[in-house]
């Protein structure tokens, strides 16, 4: 349940499918899993505790991506645009992006040469994941991130983990446009990205899941400032490197 996307959009339950990414850095283990059953409806916690935590040890070092949707109107509801969506770079290496917001997906295919009919297949989020794996090279640069940006229709708040054989980039932040109208209360409400502290590690997660659901295992939440965005390198040896921060 989402009372501020009710508040904001008139959408209260994100009922449209749900993913996890789960990666035991530098163990090569990983657990990517889409459903387009709702979230509250499936067993997700026995799938993520059965299927990849009760294999963790304590010292481990986990990069873990979570993401119930709720599809825009109009939208492909399908495995396929389920979040963490996932892409393949020039170079061979995979890219996965979960996104609360909405980009301008027609636009983003013509630029990059996509036909439509192989975007309607398919969510905005799924199609922006696939041009900036085209365009990255051996990292994501804020240029990079700057390009996809300027295709925002309503939102990017983004997680982003571009994964190598022994390193991952992991940018996470928020975006949205801002407007003075009767909704700007609620818009700000619902794109709040809060930033957490957790024993042993850090969490970023919706301001839904902060304020509303209250997690006790959490301290000391920052909410993150519209064009926010911060860049981590986590390396094979399970060492978190925080890179910069970028603003927007």
């Amino acid at each position: 349940m989402d009372p501020y996307g009710k508040d904001f959009l008139n959408e209260e339950k994100h009922s449209d499918g749900w993913g996890t990414l789960l990666i035991r850095v530098g163990n090569a283990s990983t657990l990517y899993h889409r459903s387009v059953k709702a979230i509250f409806m499936d067993d997700a916690v026995g799938i993520i505790r059965g299927g990849f935590l009760s294999g963790i040890n304590n010292d481990d070092a986990v990069l873990m991506m979570m993401h119930a949707r709720a599809a825009s109107i109009g939208t492909p509801i399908n495995v396929f645009s389920t979040h963490p969506v996932r892409a393949e770079t020039r170079n061979g290496f995979e890219l996965y992006m979960i996104h609360n917001g909405s980009f301008y997906r027609d636009d983003i295919a013509k630029e990059i040469g996509i036909d439509k009919d192989y975007t309607a297949r398919f969510n905005d989020t799924y199609i922006a994941n696939l041009a900036l794996a085209r365009r990255i090279k051996n990292d994501i640069t804020k240029d990079d991130l700057s390009w996809l940006l300027k295709f925002v229709r309503t939102g990017a708040n983004l997680g982003m983990a571009l994964v190598r054989d022994d390193l991952i980039t992991l940018i996470v932040g928020s975006y949205y446009r801002a407007f003075d109208d009767n909704k700007r209360v609620f818009r700000e409400r619902y794109y709040r990205l809060y930033q957490c502290e957790l024993p042993g590690g850090l969490l970023y997660a919706s301001s839904t899941v902060i304020d509303y659901y209250k997690p006790g295992f959490v301290s000391n939440c920052r909410a993150l400032s519209n064009g926010e965005y911060h860049k981590y390198y986590i390396h094979g040896d399970g060492i978190i490197e925080f890179i910069e921060s970028w603003r927007f």
